[in-house]
């Protein structure tokens, strides 16, 4: 029978879950690590922002944390993102450090600061693990590689080939796309990869071709899901007809695996080499100011598509209205909206632009003053007036110059992730 009872425990005394489905980390780690790792690295696993936002200026307490007690620690199973932000609030150390990452306008509302001790649901691990089994991997509020993460790390299922292939190449990880069910299920199956030269051995990802090859093939694999040439409704299972479709030039390396001839492990420094944002060729460098490198997400999305959008217009504008760089400049108030999350682009804007400025040659800062760029209320101000008045927004001379530090703002608030 289910051991469970309801316990009020001191915040500063709970510990987050190393082995979170979320985000696993060393067991070794603190909270600290994994409060800064959430925050800075894998905040879209764990959207604290969104938590935030959810939360609000006080504690609900119709959904209390998952606790198990572990060598006399009571460690939080279920429950963590909530947790991880009372910490972040009450812990000053550590909220200095990461300072306005979550609360930019102020210290956080006074009630979450202020609530010391929390009621609990406190069980043997069993227990926990089943409760989080049907309120996460059942109803599918994890996405698939953390539920696969989960059955096979503490419900002792066999390690799926999904998992194989997310622990050698941080493919899955690092593409968001591909953490799907039907990218499991249909496209990266064992009889797919076979089909296109990849195979298992050992329990390990293989292939016959040499690390330049396996990287060409799987970053064509991976841009078929990202561009949607894959989907649920279009070349559903067909994974080598529509890497020949797009990419014909695959045909000249792309072999079936054969395992009795000489096989290679499966590059692992793969994902740190997908150039993902520069899918668009073709494409004027001047807009944004610099290809630029963020990180995997819907900001990246956005800002490639806006590429499109000019690449198309710098195409194609002899055949366009005078009118058409206005669609554009509403383009960079929506992706300003986008990298801002839950903030208004009145206090983004603000809060990064004069960082954004200095790192600008004294050129970029000359042509910030020339078009009327060269603070953030005037660049708040172009923002508002591209979303509402359409013909007033035309000006791509002043949108070109709006984009450069815009450009900058965005690596610097939703960076890539370095190698190393």
């Amino acid at each position: 029978m289910a051991q469970q009872k309801i316990e009020n425990i001191k915040v500063s005394a709970l510990r987050l879950w190393s082995e979170n489905p979320r985000d696993p980390i060393s067991p070794e780690s603190t909270d600290f690590d994994i409060i800064k790792r959430a925050i800075n690295d894998n905040s879209e696993d764990w959207n604290l922002d969104k938590m935030v936002n959810e939360m609000g200026s006080h504690y609900d307490f119709s959904e209390i944390p998952t606790v198990v007690y572990l060598s006399g620690i009571p460690v939080v199973f279920d429950g963590n993102r909530r947790v991880a932000v009372l910490k972040y609030l009450q812990d000053k150390k550590l909220y200095l450090s990461l300072t306005n990452k979550l609360f930019p306008k102020s210290d956080g509302p006074k009630e979450l600061c202020e609530l010391r001790e929390i009621p609990c649901n406190v069980c043997d691990k069993d227990t926990a693990l089943t409760n989080i089994e049907r309120k996460h991997v059942n109803n599918g509020s994890w996405g698939t590689l953390q539920r696969e993460y989960f059955l096979h790390q503490h419900r002792g299922q066999p390690k799926s080939l999904f998992l194989v292939i997310e622990e050698q190449t941080k493919l899955i990880s690092t593409h968001p796309d591909l953490n799907q069910g039907f990218v499991r299920d249909e496209v990266f199956t064992e009889k797919n990869l076979k089909e296109i030269g990849f195979g298992m051995q050992n329990g390990k990802l293989v292939s016959g071709y040499n690390d330049e090859e396996q990287e060409k093939i799987l970053e064509q694999a991976v841009l078929l899901v990202e561009d949607k040439e894959i989907t649920t409704r279009k070349h559903r299972g067909s994974l080598k007809q529509a890497l020949l479709e797009k990419h014909p030039d695959s045909k000249e390396i792309l072999t079936v695996f054969d395992g009795n001839k000489k096989v290679e492990m499966v590059n692992c420094e793969f994902p740190q080499v997908v150039r993902r944002t520069q899918r668009v060729t073709g494409q004027d460098p001047i807009f944004f100011g610099k290809c630029l490198s963020l990180k995997p997400g819907d900001v990246n999305n956005l800002y490639r598509d806006i590429v499109d959008l000019y690449s198309f217009y710098h195409n194609k504008k002899s055949g366009l209205s005078k009118s058409f760089p206005a669609l554009i400049r509403m383009s960079l108030r929506l992706i300003v909206e986008s990298a801002a999350v839950n903030e208004k682009i009145e206090d983004y804007v603000p809060a990064h632009f004069e960082a954004a400025k200095k790192a600008l040659s004294q050129d970029q800062k000359t042509t910030l003053s020339t078009q009327e760029v060269n603070t953030p209320e005037k660049l708040v101000k172009l923002l508002n007036i591209g979303a509402h008045k359409y013909t007033a927004s035309a000006n791509m001379d002043q949108t070109m110059t709006m984009s450069v530090i815009i450009g900058v703002m965005l690596e610097k608030t939703h960076p890539k992730k370095k190698k190393g």
